[in-house]
Order: structure tokens, then C-alpha cells, then sequence
């Protein structure tokens, strides 16, 4: 089975329930651990941009032991997805069953919530680019660099780069490009950030060596 499918833009699917009411939806579910396998299943009739979304917040509203692996991981896959032009969500079921406490998760959303329905009566269709797909392959490639950030054990860089990945999937779930602007432009700045910190730890380490 090929990973290749035929170039449809994802924008063109109906975005259906809007972030604030899945957010609802899975803390009421039942069962002590929620799991990446349980968020597909509750957008699997929507766009990719909630997910994304779901994925970036434990990033930023709250922290959660092991946020990273159960969040950059997924996203990768989901960045390779838009970048070969997937419809559908596919994870593999290892990255599936990545889970976190319930309890934690709607901590998560009792803190994040708030600002999600602020940007939610911000947010309406604008300057959207008139290429569909090149602002998909752009989002998937941004999210890629971003999702591996968060994947890399370095610490205090998650927030920027989860942020930046929200503010991407704002403007795809809404095709708004000044969202899309906005995210575009704290990508390039994690980029800057990360690639900063790097830098002075790998200066710090030969210092040390050369001392």
C-alpha cells in the first residue's frame, strides 16, 4: 500500500465541530488514560487541524512527564501525512497506544479551553492562499521541524514550537492566513530559538572537553 495519494486538498474537507467541543467530548469519555489512538478516533470525520492542536497543548498549557514522546512522535507522522498527501489519519499502532492520564489531560483542557474559544470568535476564512495544497505541503513541512523540536530531549524548548504548531492548525482549521502568517513567523523564530540552544550547549561541551 503506497503512502501516495491523489493531490486533494485538505482544506476542502468540512472542518465539522469546532476544537472547543471535542475538548468537551473527550473528557467525558470514560476509562482512567486516554490514548493517541482515542483522539483520532473522536476527529477521524474531521481535519487534521484539531489534532495537531491536541497534540501541542500538553507542550504548552501543562505540563506532563513524557509529553514529548507522546506528543512529537504523532505529530511527525501526521507532518509526513500532509507532505505525501494523505486524506485520512494513519498512525502505526505503537504510536496508537501512546497514552496519558485522564485526569492530567482534563487539567489540560480546563487551562487551555479558554484561549481555544477566544481564537476560535477571532478566527473566520481571509487571505487564504489560492494554492490549497502549497499551504498544506508548507504547514506539513513546518510541522515536521516543529513535531522533532518537541521530540528532542532539550530542555525548556517545548513552548515555543508547540505554539507555533497551534497557531498553524488555527489557520488550517479555519483558512485563516493571518493565523497561518502568525504561525509561519513563530516557526521560524523556534527555529532561531532552538537552533540558538543548541548551539550554546554544544560551545558549552567543547569548552569543557578543551578545558
Amino acid at each position: 500500500m503506497t503512502l501516495l495519494h491523489p493531490a486533494r486538498p485538505l482544506v476542502a474537507q468540512n472542518p465539522g465541530q469546532r476544537l472547543s467541543g471535542v475538548l468537551r467530548d473527550l473528557v467525558a469519555g470514560g476509562g482512567e488514560r486516554i490514548s493517541v489512538g482515542d483522539l483520532v478516533a473522536a476527529l477521524r470525520d474531521r481535519s487534521f487541524a484539531p489534532l495537531m492542536i491536541l497534540l501541542a497543548i500538553p507542550n504548552l498549557f501543562f505540563f506532563v512527564p513524557g509529553s514529548s514522546v507522546f506528543t512529537g512522535l504523532p505529530l511527525m507522522f501526521l507532518a509526513l501525512q500532509f507532505l505525501t498527501g494523505r486524506q485520512d489519519v494513519w498512525l502505526p499502532r505503537r504510536v496508537a497506544d501512546l497514552s496519558i492520564d485522564r485526569a492530567a489531560f482534563a487539567r489540560i483542557v480546563a487551562s487551555s479551553s479558554p484561549y481555544i474559544e477566544r481564537v476560535e470568535r477571532l478566527a473566520r476564512p481571509r487571505w487564504w492562499p489560492s494554492s490549497h495544497l502549497f499551504a498544506e505541503r508548507l504547514i506539513g513541512l513546518a510541522t515536521l521541524v516543529l513535531s522533532t523540536f518537541l521530540f528532542l530531549p532539550i530542555p525548556f524548548a517545548n513552548g515555543l514550537p508547540a505554539l507555533s504548531i497551534i497557531l498553524l492548525a488555527l489557520g488550517l482549521s479555519e483558512r485563516d492566513g493571518y493565523w497561518l502568517a502568525a504561525g509561519l513567523l513563530m516557526t521560524l523564530v523556534s527555529i532561531a530559538l532552538v537552533a540558538g540552544m543548541v548551539s550554546l550547549g554544544a560551545f558549552a561541551v567543547v569548552e569543557f572537553i578543551l578545558r
